[in-house]
């Protein structure tokens, strides 16, 4: 054995230095001379090349390759360098359904929007047929309140509804004025007083601010309340269309983001021991996510709908007694409410997860898979104008 070591020897210096060849390799382990197989993986194609071609050289010089200890090492590093120079899956369809669900809940807000949009448009068709009213209201037959529903009728009762916006944020200014005017002069000390009066000041500024619209909104006629009430339909069109129009936007984007991530999952060994680091920490991250997802989602899931029946005692006039089951409605709407929310958060957190590692894996691999392109252009053409 001990002669064969002495044989080998030249071989075994080229492999001792293939074993040192990745950047990885730390510098108490340099110094020692022993680097854990961990840290002999390549970070690049050019260590995996440089692996590769002392395992060459080695090979050629090996003066007895069925030495044991020549064969166990070399193998070793020729099946790191071979894992180095392979692709490997690394996108997750854990991933991939976490866009998908958020593209589904985009999608469906996006025919919600578009439906809002179609119902405003008839409100504006609504507005265009009104015929010409008497659209005169003052302060004194102004209602504090008007109902929405009907206020698409006609002229009149639209600007009822407008002014009586206006009447009210007035008149409850004023009731502040008053609440805060008592409480500053009734303050125990200068400091409470000067935050009571700047209160006062607050709602009179927007008392006059409102005031100032209501009466703007009461000197309109006719034509003015029905471009007034066109412009806001219009406006809410538009805004429905814009809203729709982003979702689709994000939804595309969604798209592409989960075809670059399938395209760019399949990096090179060496890539994925250059990024080893920030694999590791993202793998625990989406552990820890998708664990809080599946425990808020399963909670609201498994929680009860429907609350447990009251029992309700009703005494009669003639002294009768009599016990009723009935449906708790509120503790029921309590708990529906209590599922949606929780199962809501628990889709937002995998949803969100998903695209967020999506998104940094995929620039990890473009970074990785552009910069691989121009190294090897790079290499290619270096050595054309070497060999001419």
């Amino acid at each position: 054995m001990e002669e064969n070591k002495q044989i080998n020897q030249e071989a075994m210096q080229l492999l001792d230095e293939a074993a040192f060849t990745s950047s990885k390799v730390k510098k108490r382990e340099r110094k020692d001379g022993v680097v854990s197989e961990e840290n002999m993986y390549p970070a690049s194609k050019a260590e995996t090349e440089k692996m590769k071609s002392l395992l060459r050289q080695a090979e050629k010089v090996v003066e007895d390759p069925n030495d044991e200890e020549f064969r166990t090492r070399y193998d070793q590093l020729n099946d790191i360098v071979q894992w180095s120079n392979q692709r490997h899956r690394t996108w997750s369809w854990g991933l991939i359904a976490g866009a998908l669900v958020c593209a589904l809940l985009l999608l469906i807000a996006r025919n919600s929007d578009k439906k809002d949009a179609e119902l405003r448009k008839a409100n504006v068709a609504q507005v265009e047929a009104w015929t010409p009213c008497d659209t005169t209201i003052t302060w004194e037959n102004s209602a504090e309140k008007s109902n929405y529903d009907i206020c698409r009728t006609n002229a009149n009762n639209w600007k009822a509804y407008r002014l009586s916006e206006y009447k009210f944020r007035h008149l409850d200014n004023l009731k502040q004025i008053e609440t805060f005017q008592h409480r500053a002069d009734t303050a125990s000390t200068q400091e409470k007083k000067d935050s009571y009066l700047k209160y006062v000041k607050d709602y009179e500024e927007k008392s006059v601010k409102n005031r100032t619209c209501f009466d703007s909104i009461a000197a309109m006629k006719y034509d003015e309340v029905k471009q007034d009430a066109l412009n806001y339909f219009n406006d809410r069109v538009e805004s429905a269309n814009s809203s729709a129009g982003t979702k689709v936007g994000f939804i595309i984007f969604l798209v592409v983001l989960i075809a670059l991530y399938i395209w760019t999952g399949y990096p090179y060994g060496y890539e994925l021991t250059r990024t080893r680091t920030r694999d590791k920490i993202l793998g625990w991250v989406r552990k820890v996510s998708f664990w809080l997802a599946g425990l808020f989602f399963g909670s609201g899931l498994m929680m009860q709908l429907f609350a447990p029946d009251n029992l309700v005692e009703y005494v009669y006039n003639n002294g009768r007694r009599e016990t009723r089951r009935e449906a708790d409605i509120a503790g029921t709407a309590s708990n529906a409410m209590i599922k949606i929310i929780l199962m809501g958060i628990g889709l937002f957190i995998f949803c969100f997860i998903s695209i967020f590692l999506m998104l940094i894996e995929t620039i990890g691999g473009l970074r990785s898979t552009i910069a691989t392109t121009f190294g090897s252009k790079k290499s290619v053409t270096a050595q054309t104008e070497k060999q001419q």
